[in-house]
């Protein structure tokens, strides 16, 4: 496995799985793709009704959320291709996908996101994105 493979395969995997909170308004912790969905959803409802009212300011919080954890999302994912460089290829691809089994197995198996915008308070990734 290349670092550019791995840096692209842990940033997908940190995008879909790390609980990231929900600054301001809302009492949330949901993966950064979560903000991604809302922001276009959001951008869906203002295309179709208008953006009068709090939909343009829900659509700034969704989407300033979106960027600023894949932003970081992406600086992880860079700095830890970046030490497992020195790894040789076949190392590389363990270390990464052992890193990303695990992201998944905790985020399937526990509930780790909390929403307050989904159908239960507290779920697991399968909850959260559904």
């Amino acid at each position: 496995m290349s670092v550019r493979q791995a840096r692209w395969l842990l940033f997908l995997a940190l995008a879909l799985t790390v609980p990231t909170p929900m600054l301001l308004v809302f009492d949330a912790l949901v993966p950064p793709i979560r903000y991604v969905i809302l922001a276009a959803a959001s951008l869906a409802v203002a295309l179709a009704e208008g953006a009068a009212g709090p939909v343009p300011g829900i659509i700034l919080l969704m989407a300033g959320h979106a960027v600023l954890y894949l932003l970081l999302a992406w600086l992880v994912a860079w700095l830890a291709a970046r030490l497992l460089r020195g790894l040789t290829p076949a190392r590389r691809r363990t270390a990464v996908l052992g890193a990303v089994g695990a992201l998944l197995f905790f985020s399937l198996a526990f509930a780790l996101y909390h929403t307050p915008f989904g159908r239960a308070p507290t779920g697991n990734l399968l909850g959260v994105l559904t």
